[in-house]
């Protein structure tokens, strides 16, 4: 795609005041980026030849900035620098409204091409698409759809302040399991794919500058056969779990509903849910979890608060077969500094 107006490259980092500016003006006014350069470091500044994680499209002529594509490579989190990354998940697209010429129509597409061909061994991953980036992808053949959402309610809640008519059932334990709190991250055989190691975990959830994340592992027949990433969210006096991420296997699990509602009595929480795509929903009917439906809300958005069901769309395009879930990209991504 040739375009004589501009200049498509990464964000330099001397330009990161224009870069938030085009955040703050034409994107969201109090984004998480606008109110802390540590977030966007965490997630964007990671990079270590002078640039940011965005591409973006210069105006040749005004040297503004007219288009940007954030994203985050998984080498910035997994250690992994000397290779190329496993994947790079699509985040901020947008594209200026208010400018008007014969080549704007063409930026939304030309940062995605420029950061795709950036990245020919890397498998892309986006999450959370907006209608424009549904009708785009859907458009250029990605793999492209939405996720499911599952989750395991507590039978011992009287009155769910967050979650909305969620079936709850009695379940016995399976003594074989027991999940338990771990401090750190362990290097275990995973199933899904991207690859994500302890070093990833750590860094990702653990060191984590606004929010703080949990991981939990999952032992059966006392061997740590999958670790989870959750999230404890509250919200007056009720409190939810989000399991916004997970590594490992789920094979040698059967029904674990009740070792998973004996865990939300000791958050006193109402329900743990899950977004994901690529694993099976047989799997997660088989180890206890209900698949969301449209007589239940699990609400998704906490920042401000709404009591509905969300869809997040996504899309991704690589050789290999991917496991998506909620924190993958930037959809696990605070609104505020303060939690």
């Amino acid at each position: 795609m040739k375009l004589n107006l501009y200049e498509i490259r990464f964000c330099r980092k001397d330009e990161y005041d224009k870069l938030i500016d085009f955040i703050r003006c034409h994107w969201i006014k109090d984004h998480i980026f606008c109110q802390s350069k540590e977030m966007f470091e965490f997630q964007h500044g990671n990079a270590s030849d002078g640039y940011y994680d965005f591409v973006v499209a210069v105006h040749k002529e005004t040297e503004e900035i007219h288009a940007i594509l954030g994203f985050i490579r998984s080498s910035t989190y997994d250690g992994c620098t000397d290779e190329p990354p496993q994947a790079i998940y699509g985040a901020v697209w947008k594209v200026r409204d208010d400018i008007q010429n014969k080549e704007i129509g063409k930026l939304g597409l030309g940062v995605l091409y420029y950061l795709i061909r950036s990245f020919p061994d890397s498998t892309y991953i986006t999450l959370g698409l907006s209608p424009y980036g549904q009708t785009v992808y859907n458009a250029i053949h990605f793999n492209f759809g939405k996720t499911k959402q599952y989750y395991i309610a507590s039978p011992y809640v009287d009155h769910f302040c967050i979650a909305k008519n969620p079936k709850t059932e009695m379940a016995k334990s399976n003594a074989r399991v027991f999940i338990k709190k771990l401090t750190e991250a362990e290097n275990i055989s995973n199933d899904f794919y991207p690859d994500k190691n302890a070093t990833y975990i750590r860094k990702r959830y653990l060191e984590h500058p606004v929010y703080s994340y949990e991981l939990l592992g999952v032992y059966v027949d006392n061997e740590l056969i999958c670790e989870w990433v959750v999230r404890t969210i509250k919200r007056e006096e009720s409190t939810c779990l989000r399991l916004v991420d997970m590594v490992g296997s789920l094979d040698g699990l059967n029904d674990i509903r009740g070792n998973v509602i004996d865990l939300l009595r000791q958050y006193k929480a109402e329900y743990i849910d899950c977004y994901n795509y690529g694993i099976e929903p047989e799997i997660f009917k088989r180890i206890g979890f209900f698949e969301v439906d449209d007589e239940v809300i699990i609400p998704n958005y906490f920042e401000p608060f709404e009591r509905k069901n969300i869809d997040l769309h996504y899309a991704c395009d690589g050789k290999k077969p991917v496991v998506i879930f909620k924190a993958d990209g930037d959809q696990d991504r605070p609104r505020y500094v303060c939690k």
